[in-house]
């Protein structure tokens, strides 16, 4: 699995954004579930309050009504003038004069004063029936008729003639030529009456004005456009509020029938779903024992969340855009706690051997005491790897030092011992003047090799060091040994460790000289590739093939394990020009050794190019 990285600040920014949008959020829910829930309590509780009112003001208007009908069914006076009214039309079945008619349709005068006495001069209902079994109807208010009916035919005699003992409440329409159907509509309470005697006697009818009954819930739903319906039905299913309900009243009546936790005993608060608009309906049904009807009182849930629903838009925009300001907070704040740490990283990443060395010490100035503190300590180690350095440093010097030293001193006893072999045989053939100019030239070499100075020394002066002991072979071979220097001016000032080209010229004239003479040896010096060069040549008979083979093994072994070998005291000749070229020019370093197409050997030696200019070594390329 690849895993991909991520940087401290991306870490942080993305940890912040997340505890403050998850942080945000969870108060967001919790606040709008918490303002939910209490509007729907507090709209519970207010429609409960409202359909109690409704109820207590229904169950006033009906009250009025049943007053009036018990006032009828308890009236001694009622029920006596509706017998001698009985009994006066018993009598005058026969036939009769115009005076006697006259006198007896004049007969219920007392009983019409009496009901307009009881109904009163307020007329707190529209209209009084009485319905006589006889076969009359006769009414005060606003019909003031008296007629004939069969009342077994009327449409509410069933439903009264059923319930004797208590009242009867139903709607009933009448033809006043309104042409509105609700001004047509009547609440009527009926009621069985007897006389003194319990005989049966009739029903009353006490009638009032739908709208007048209703008013209130008319009132109520004109005001309230935000409630969704108020119902009033009966227990067995009938909508009585509104008069012309529409099916969907029905089927909410039918499902609040239908639900087995419905108990008409107390107030119900619950919730139903809307069959039009399936949208959730707060509901609470408050019971009427007077009327024996039930008062549901429904908001939509959406409708009343509706305010909460605007202020929860709103509080989302503006939590959106205090969200985007927390989250660019978040992003500078992370970058505020990660930008000391990236520029302690790029400073990490700059250091090298020489800033280590020579550069200041930078204080961080974070403002944050973790980073400041952890510059601090960065400060320290630096401070400490500067001195480690330094002592590494010095330590190294001086071993490349005292090795060049060691490998330098090994040439001088090589070289005396060569020089007083060449003495010893020169005194053999009693070539005293010679004797004499190959000691004084050996005084000078001895002086050379010992001086204090640098170990490095223009080739110039090297050459001057080569020719006094090329003049010292010559005064050994005499005319058997030639020698050529050829060398580039623009070659003598450039610097180079001492005692490097007279050892290959004197290993030239060592492996030359097994040849028959003439001998001849040249040195060349020249600048290639920005890399001075010395060749020096022979006319002998060249490398021996094994001994060029374990050399070059040697500086095989030199490379791969990058050791220089142990110095021995007779570890002369070409290893120890290669060694001291490797210890001072490292990879820089140019060595090679061949023999010849047609006869001798030619030994090149190279490196860069060093000045000595006013005190200082520079590079010529500088």
């Amino acid at each position: 699995m690849i895993r991909i990285p991520r940087s401290i600040r991306s870490i942080l920014f993305l940890t912040y954004s997340s505890i403050i949008v998850v942080g945000i959020a969870f108060l967001f829910v919790l606040f709008y579930l918490w303002a939910s829930n209490l509007l729907k309590t507090k709209a519970f509780d207010s429609i409960s309050e409202l359909s109690t009112s409704l109820q207590r003001q229904l169950d006033l208007e009906v009250q009025k009504l049943d007053s009036v009908s018990v006032s009828i069914l308890y009236s001694n006076l009622i029920t006596d003038q509706i017998s001698a009214y009985e009994a006066a039309n018993t009598d005058n079945s026969a036939p009769q004069t115009s005076e006697q008619s006259v006198s007896r349709l004049n007969k219920p005068t007392a009983l019409y004063d009496i009901l307009v006495a009881l109904v009163g001069p307020s007329y707190p209902v529209q209209q009084v029936y009485l319905h006589l079994f006889s076969g009359t109807q006769i009414g005060v208010g606003f019909d003031n008729s008296q007629k004939k009916i069969d009342i077994a035919s009327q449409p509410w005699y069933t439903a009264v003639n059923n319930n004797k003992k208590s009242k009867v409440l139903l709607l009933s329409t009448s033809d006043n030529g309104s042409l509105s159907l609700k001004n047509n509509v009547s609440l009527s309470l009926f009621r069985y009456f007897s006389d003194k005697y319990n005989a049966p006697k009739g029903i009353a009818e006490v009638k009032q004005s739908y709208n007048k009954v209703f008013s209130s819930f008319i009132q109520l739903t004109k005001d309230n456009p935000s409630l969704s319906k108020v119902l009033i039905y009966s227990n067995a299913g009938e909508v009585i509020y509104p008069y012309d309900s529409t099916e969907q009243d029905r089927h909410i009546v039918s499902n609040i029938l239908n639900n087995p936790s419905n108990n008409f005993s107390s107030d119900q608060r619950t919730y139903i779903a809307d069959p039009q608009t399936k949208d959730k309906v707060l509901l609470t049904i408050r019971h009427s024992d007077l009327t024996n009807w039930n008062i549901a009182v429904m908001v939509s849930n959406q409708t009343l969340l509706s305010p909460l629903n605007k202020f929860t838009r709103l509080a989302i925009f503006v939590t959106l855009i205090i969200l985007a300001f927390l989250i660019i907070l978040s992003f500078f704040a992370s970058r505020r706690i990660t930008s000391p740490l990236n520029s302690l990283n790029r400073t990490i990443k700059s250091m090298s051997l020489e800033s280590l060395v020579s550069g200041p010490a930078v204080g961080l100035n974070s403002g944050l005491n973790e980073w400041d503190r952890l510059n601090a300590s960065f400060v320290k180690m630096n401070a400490r790897l500067k001195d480690s350095f330094d002592q590494l440093l010095l330590s190294q010097s001086q071993e490349l030092q005292a090795k060049m030293t060691a490998l330098q001193s090994q040439m001088n006893p090589h070289f005396l011992y060569n020089s007083l072999a060449t003495i010893s045989a020169m005194a053999y053939e009693r070539m005293n003047e010679q004797i004499i100019v190959m000691c004084d030239s050996l005084s000078d070499m001895m002086r050379y090799i010992a001086a204090d100075e640098t170990a490095l020394v223009d080739i110039q002066t090297e050459i001057s060091y080569t020719e006094m002991y090329l003049t010292c072979m010559k005064l050994r071979y005499g005319d058997m040994l030639s020698c050529k220097i050829d060398l580039d001016p623009s070659i003598q000032q450039i610097q180079i460790p001492k005692i490097m080209i007279q050892p290959l010229v004197e290993n030239a004239l060592k492996y030359g000289t097994k040849a028959s003479p003439p001998w001849e040896i040249s040195v060349c010096g020249k600048i290639v590739d920005q890399r001075w060069i010395i060749e020096v040549r022979d006319n002998g008979t060249g490398f021996d093939h094994q001994e060029q083979a374990r050399f070059y093994e040697q500086v095989k072994e030199i490379e791969h394990n990058n050791v220089l070998p142990a110095l021995k005291l007779h570890g002369m000749g070409l290893l120890n020009i290669f060694i001291r070229l490797k210890l001072h020019y490292g990879g820089k370093m140019f060595f090679d050794i061949r023999n010849l197409p047609d006869r001798g050997a030619i030994v090149t030696i190279g490196g860069p190019l060093y000045l000595k200019e006013k005190g200082r070594r520079v590079h010529e390329s500088d």
